[in-house]
């Protein structure tokens, strides 16, 4: 008797050995689902998002979050959440307690192999031969909070350039072998900042992890807004009031009146359209006149208005884009 419960321990161990090592490395959110099968609607904020699961060691991420886990062969805990996961065919399957959706993962290779488009882009960067990184060909950043957290804490004027209208934007060489080479400020806030950076970034080269087996080109941006007066000019602040008064009807689903109010942004100048710093509120903008134009059966206007913001690479639209947009 003790010898056959001493085998089955040993085959469960085994299994959640097996089960545990199997989730190391990066998953990609591929779709979503409720627990019944249906689909997301199109106006749920998760409907086209970017999610991604990173396992090193006992180590956990979501995003750029890291959490203290312990995983057995059927459930991931942390101090705050129970996430429940299973593998079927190629998906690693997961739904965290007390929500209704399942989450369907592809591993990092199977989703490139699934969708090439992610493929990175090599170019000429500094008389350097590199791959552009995107969202999926990316290095791992292991340090909680990512990247954004990281020089908050280590660039001393940080939180003094924060509290103003800024854009920062580096360039930088991640080589396969982890070096951190050929920085490069493209959008500077001050000589004093950029050289702060440059110090910070080097520093944080012991964190950096790549991957991919290629040069990677690199970019970190900072976009920095004064409270209570982040619009400057008159286009902006146009454009702040068109999303509030669009939000007002989408938020109570009356799509036809939202349309109406987000239609105002093409009357805007392109000037502020582009500009970075303030491209959350333009993005969320065209994404809910998308959905209001779909909700109405207009799915020409909605793929229009979907693609002002990007292409199939672009995680908040890429699902409208994949389901609604191709003939």
């Amino acid at each position: 008797m003790k010898k056959k419960l001493s085998i089955t321990f040993l085959l469960l161990s085994f299994f959640s050995f097996s089960q545990i090592n199997k989730l190391q490395g990066s998953w990609i959110l591929d779709k979503i689902t409720y627990q019944n099968g249906n689909p997301l609607e199109v106006n749920q904020k998760m409907f086209s998002s970017f999610m991604e699961y990173v396992f090193i060691g006992n180590n956990f991420k979501i995003n750029n979050q890291i959490f203290k886990a312990s995983i057995d062969s059927k459930t991931i805990n942390t101090d705050f959440r129970k996430i429940n996961y299973k593998f079927q065919e190629d998906y690693l399957i997961t739904n965290e307690e007390g929500d209704d959706k399942n989450y369907y993962f592809l591993s990092k290779n199977l989703f490139l192999k699934k969708y090439p488009e992610f493929q990175p882009k090599e170019i000429n960067f500094e008389n350097n031969i590199v791959f552009i990184s995107n969202e999926v060909i990316k290095p791992i950043f292991n340090y909680n909070g990512g990247t954004d957290a990281y020089f908050m804490k280590n660039i001393p004027s940080y939180s003094e350039n924060s509290s103003n209208n800024n854009i920062f934007k580096a360039q930088f060489i991640l080589t396969k072998n982890n070096k951190i080479t050929d920085i490069k400020v493209i959008n500077s806030i001050s000589k004093s900042f950029d050289k702060e950076f440059t110090k910070s970034l080097l520093s944080a080269e012991k964190y950096f992890i790549n991957d991919s087996g290629l040069d990677l080109l690199v970019e970190q941006q900072f976009n920095f807004f004064k409270m209570f007066n982040s619009f400057i000019n008159k286009d902006e602040k146009k454009l702040y009031k068109i999303s509030q008064e669009g939000n007002k009807y989408f938020e109570i689903n009356d799509f036809q009146n939202a349309a109406n109010s987000y239609t105002e942004i093409n009357n805007l100048n392109s000037s502020v359209l582009t500009n970075e710093r303030i491209r959350y509120i333009t993005n969320e903008i065209y994404i809910n006149l998308g959905i209001s134009y779909l909700v109405m059966k207009d799915q020409e206007k909605a793929c229009k208005s979907f693609r002002n913001i990007g292409d199939e690479t672009n995680f908040i639209v890429r699902n409208y884009l994949l389901i609604f947009c191709h003939k």
